[in-house]
């Protein structure tokens, strides 16, 4: 062959580099070599010989895709910085209308009883504002997340920590744990499309079985993974999916709301 193997692996390598970051392949470097779609790949190659434009084989397009998850992941784990999670700074300076927003939004529908799908640890912010006696129900998949909210001193309402994968949930029945027939507001805070993506379900399917008056779903408005500017493609998917809820009865009428990089959809 023209090019040994070890050759091509360092080009595969430069070319994940330009899609996703010198620092990350160079930081995941032997992960990635090691990969399954990394060797199928390889296998791929010797087999149709150099002269073939390895970018074009569904194997490489399986080995972006595979480290472009293993990117995404890394951002999205728990992680703190100076006592705070990650996705909370990130919001930076615009937090505290975040919640001053939703904590509006929540008194005018004069709620009770407020459903944090996919939670972090927001509910250690906005619970504070909210009026005594307040159900605050936190489901997250991370054992960190729910450890620092398991140790929140929340003595003015009732937070409740649910340690669940949100697909794998019958909403209906969680909520009649509490006695309690529908939250007055439902959050799902940068997680819909991933759950959507990720779990393969249709996002319109997953919100009806979900029994709520007022549902916010917020997007970010730059990737994760390339850190570009993805404002079109989600703002699109936030009107579509909130034409389809509307049709079908879920809803009355919907906002669109943005500020600083995240995009929201508050839905009535």
């Amino acid at each position: 062959m023209l090019i040994k193997m070890n050759d091509y692996r360092e080009l595969i390598l430069s070319e994940l580099a330009n899609e996703i970051g010198a620092d990350f392949v160079t930081k995941r470097r032997d992960e990635i070599l090691n990969t399954t779609e990394m060797r199928k790949l390889l296998e791929e190659i010797e087999e149709r010989g150099s002269s073939y434009n390895y970018k074009r084989l569904k194997e490489f397009k399986m080995l972006l895709k595979k480290v472009k998850m293993m990117k995404y992941y890394e951002t999205r784990k728990f992680r703190t910085d100076g006592g705070l999670e990650v996705s909370i700074l990130e919001r930076g300076q615009y937090l505290e209308q975040l919640i001053e927003r939703l904590t509006d939004t929540f008194k005018m529908i004069e709620g009770k009883v407020v459903l944090d799908i996919g939670s972090g640890t927001f509910p250690l912010y906005f619970s504070k504002e909210l009026p005594a006696g307040t159900v605050y129900i936190a489901i997250d998949s991370r054992k960190e997340v729910i450890e620092e909210l398991n140790k929140a001193s929340t003595s003015h309402l009732k937070l409740i920590v649910i340690h669940s994968d949100a697909c794998e949930i019958d909403y209906k029945s969680l909520l009649s744990q509490f006695n309690i027939k529908r939250a007055d507001i439902t959050l799902m805070l940068r997680v819909l499309s991933v759950i959507a993506r990720t779990k393969k379900i249709d996002p319109v399917e997953f919100i009806e079985s979900i029994p709520t008056r007022t549902l916010v779903v917020s997007e970010p408005l730059r990737s994760l993974v390339r850190k570009e500017s993805v404002i079109t493609r989600e703002t699109k998917f936030l009107n579509s999916l909130a034409r389809k809820l509307e049709n079908r009865g879920i809803f009355a009428y919907h906002e669109i709301w943005t500020i600083g990089e995240e995009i929201f959809l508050f839905l009535f």
